[in-house]
């Protein structure tokens, strides 16, 4: 028996079209993918909204799979290059390996297509070495056609090979390669005194040298580095001196000098930047030379000494200072998301400089940062100043000609809609190139660098190039979506409550006959088990359910209250260990400050996703029944406020982003507390969370142990929520508290908390948030370690000499 194929099966007319169309379809397909791409692939860093990553998946994906469809097909039907609908569409091919490399908006979807990296790599050679190569060559006849599509060529080629560039600088290992210091002892020299002008001297006739104030090492000298470069930057000046000495301020401190870690690392000090020493014993001799130091423009100064703030020299670059901040820590900090140490000298910097500024300018530099670092993982971060910005103007140079070379070649034996296509392959080429330079001046980047230049000719087209940017058309200013998502335990029972009332009313029958008739028809269709598995990788990859309808924006209160606590952290902070133990707390601290861990200490067990839970719950119930008690609380009270806000966020990320917590049974744990308190709320007739908040409250725990479960595998969390609540409202009579003070101390418990929670929370889980607008949990995890409260972070050793022979 013959076997027919499905085109031998469908009409002659059906396969004509379809072999006729086909590379058209295609073509087309990737052209309007890569507008696609280049419009939102850069909206999904401030917008959460789940059906804008569905589109951009669906957009992303099969981009390389397009690619090879039409190279192959192209290359299957070619023939002998005669007929002049298979030459122009031969001279798609260029474009369509243009769009390989992607706009610059967008270069990876996820962490996982950075890792691939290689494999991106492999795709263009194959893509280029071989089948490009081959279908050029075939249908290569000398003419103008032919000509024009040698620079489309080459300028394919520069896309995909700078994709796979900057696939290959965004993943984890060459993070930690280009993060990781080279060791580097100085070079070799003598040991000097700085001095200046100005500067007393002591008894014995020679100047006063500088001593560290926070230095804990006495009798110790201080040996530095000799440079002999001949830059400014490097100048011929080291330093040492006595720290039993008197000392003389600002001669070295803010010069800008290679930071030499095999010696800073070697003394327990707090050193300016500049000054990068080493200590021993005092009764170890060196030879001392005195040699004036520079002396040091007025400009440069400033009172920042650890950080010197240098002003801003463009007023057209809106929050300049900040982003010249940004840019310097970020180079240090990225160390981060490759699960590096922190250097303690960055350390120390870093915490000097945010405990001096407000929470809203702490928030703005991390939300730079961030953004930068958005950029490294998923676009083509490019600025002005950078190598690859001349390609920008090469690919618009020959996208440019290859318009004009195809307007004058005679068109008459191409057909209409293959010309349309054509034309519409050249000018996306070329309006793409404009939309990614507009994109590249307008960048952080670029304003960062035009922030330091005294160009005006330069100003002046950032600003003629920024004002281009249309709101529809490019993505907006904000850095993240500055949101948080929201979920209710309360709720949620609620909502599920009214359902199980109305299928056990009404149409719990009919739901139990079509749940047979169901099951039947999938026995009956076990051969279509591969559609099963088609439908689940799909909705694996699909985001289907979106969370932002239940999200709101971060209130600045809410801000203030995490900064301030973080703050009064770093600062009783004494050392790296003691700010390690701080973010390791999850509540036990704010327990102990406001004297009550002995009533309450109980709720904050082992495992963190039952902390949640049981506070999450506790927090409704003194919420609910604080609002019926006194209207006006949830308008004054920022503190109550602010501990519903994260309870609730808290809760979603243990829903919606378990991943971001440490390892856990958070949402079985949730669905048999569900479960609890829908039983509890259908014997009680309850209908609304006032009267729920009422009915829990009054339930008896007086002999009721804390932890107690009545079966051992009960996971529920419903009756110990309630213990707890009601142990909060009693401090209002048994330690006589007010409701501000109860409120406070809730409040921070729920900052610990989220700080514990950010802290555990995986490098990679953060970076996986940055692509779906951001989160609160990694703007706060980033804030921790500039105020030095994090576990990336090293001890210095203890002092020993280092000699320099």
């Amino acid at each position: 028996m013959n076997r027919r194929t499905v085109l031998q099966i469908l009409p002659q007319s059906v396969t004509d079209f379809f072999n006729e169309w086909q590379l058209r379809i295609i073509a087309l397909l990737s052209l309007s993918s890569q507008i696609v791409l280049l419009l939102l692939g850069n909206r999904r860093k401030y917008k959460a909204e789940k059906w804008l990553r569905n589109i951009l998946w669906l957009a992303y994906s099969p981009e390389d799979l397009i690619v090879a469809v039409f190279v192959g097909i192209l290359s299957e039907c070619q023939g002998n290059g005669e007929n002049p609908s298979q030459q122009l569409q031969a001279f798609w091919m260029p474009f369509l390996l243009l769009h390989l490399g992607g706009p610059d908006t967008i270069t990876a979807y996820s962490l996982e297509d950075i890792e691939l990296w290689t494999r991106q790599f492999l795709q263009t050679l194959l893509q280029f070495g071989w089948a490009a190569s081959k279908i050029f060559f075939k249908s290569w006849k000398g003419k103008l056609l032919n000509i024009l599509a040698v620079p489309m060529f080459g300028a394919g080629l520069i896309k995909s090979v700078e994709k796979t560039w900057f696939l290959k600088s965004g993943s984890k290992d060459h993070l930690r390669k280009s993060a990781i210091r080279d060791p580097d002892v100085g070079p070799p020299g003598k040991v000097y005194y700085p001095t200046t002008p100005d500067v007393s001297t002591d008894s014995d006739g020679g100047p006063t040298p500088y001593v560290d104030p926070t230095c804990r090492c006495p009798g110790h000298i201080y040996t530095g580095i000799v440079f002999e470069g001949n830059s400014p930057s490097f100048p011929d000046i080291v330093l040492e001196w006595n720290s039993n000495r008197p000392s003389y301020p600002d001669s070295v401190l803010e010069w800008n000098r290679p930071n030499y870690a095999a010696f800073t690392r070697g003394c327990d000090i707090n050193g300016a930047p500049g000054c990068h020493c080493s200590c021993g014993p005092e009764s170890e001799e060196c030879e001392i030379v005195n040699i004036p130091s520079p002396p040091q423009p007025a400009s440069e100064k400033s009172e920042d000494v650890i950080i010197p703030s240098l002003p801003s020299r463009n007023k057209t670059i809106p929050d300049a200072d900040l982003l010249e901040k940004a840019a310097q820590y970020f180079p240090k900090f990225k160390r981060l998301f490759a699960d590096l140490v922190l250097d303690w000298t960055d350390l120390e910097q870093s915490k000097s400089f945010f405990e001096n500024i407000s929470s809203a300018e702490a928030f703005q530099v991390v939300e730079i940062e961030l953004g930068f670092m958005y950029d490294v993982f998923y676009t083509k971060p490019v600025a002005v100043y950078d190598e690859f910005s001349f390609l920008r103007f090469i690919n618009l140079l020959v996208s440019i000609s290859a318009l004009l070379g195809f307007w004058i070649i005679d068109k008459h034996e191409f057909r209409y809609v293959d010309l349309i296509i054509t034309w519409l392959l050249l000018v996306e080429a070329i309006l793409r190139e404009i939309y990614c330079i507009i994109l590249m001046f307008s960048s952080e980047r670029t304003e960062n660098w035009l922030n330091k230049q005294e160009k005006t000719g330069m100003t002046r087209i950032y600003q003629a190039i920024s004002s281009c940017r249309v709101p529809f058309l490019f993505p907006d200013k904000k850095r993240w979506s500055d949101s948080m998502g929201q979920c209710s335990l309360l709720s949620n029972s609620l909502e599920n409550l009214h359902i199980v009332v109305w299928n056990f009313c009404c149409i719990s029958p009919l739901l139990e006959m079509l749940s047979e008739v169901w099951n039947f028809c999938i026995s009956m269709m076990s051969e279509m088990e591969m559609l099963s598995e088609i439908w689940n990788f799909f909705s694996s990859c699909l985001e289907f359910e979106d969370c932002s309808k239940n999200s709101t924006v971060v209130p600045e209160f809410l801000k203030i209250l995490i900064f301030e606590q973080l703050q009064q952290k770093s600062r009783t902070a004494s050392d790296i260990k003691k700010a390690k133990e701080f973010s390791a707390h999850k509540g036990e601290s704010a327990l102990e400050n406001m004297k009550c861990f002995s009533e309450l200490g109980w709720s904050l067990g082992e495992e963190f996703d039952e902390n949640i839970l049981l506070w999450h719950v506790a927090t409704e119930l003194c919420y609910y029944a604080d609002l019926n008690r006194n209207s006006s609380i949830s308008v004054e009270n920022s503190n109550c406020k602010a501990s519903k806000l994260v309870s609730d966020y808290m809760l979603h990320l243990l829903l919606k982003r378990p991943n971001m917590l440490p390892n856990g049974i958070g949402e079985i744990r949730f669905q048999e507390t569900c479960d609890e308190a829908i039983e509890f709320f259908l014997s009680g007739n309850i209908k609304d969370k006032i009267q729920a908040c009422e009915k829990l409250l009054q339930v008896n725990t007086k002999n009721r142990q804390p932890k107690e479960k009545e079966e051992k595998n009960c996971m529920s969390v419903l009756f110990n929520a309630c213990l707890l609540a009601q142990s909060l409202q009693l401090l209002e009579t048994a330690m006589e508290w007010n409701c501000e003070k109860k409120w406070k101390m809730m409040s921070d418990v729920w900052i610990e908390i989220i700080s514990y929670a950010a802290s555990q929370c995986p490098s990679n889980q953060h970076a996986e948030a940055l692509r779906r607008g951001g989160e609160l949990l990694t703007h706060v995890w980033l804030l921790m370690a500039h105020f030095g409260l994090t576990e990336h972070s090293q001890a210095p050793r203890t002092c020993n000499r280092v000699s320099l022979l």
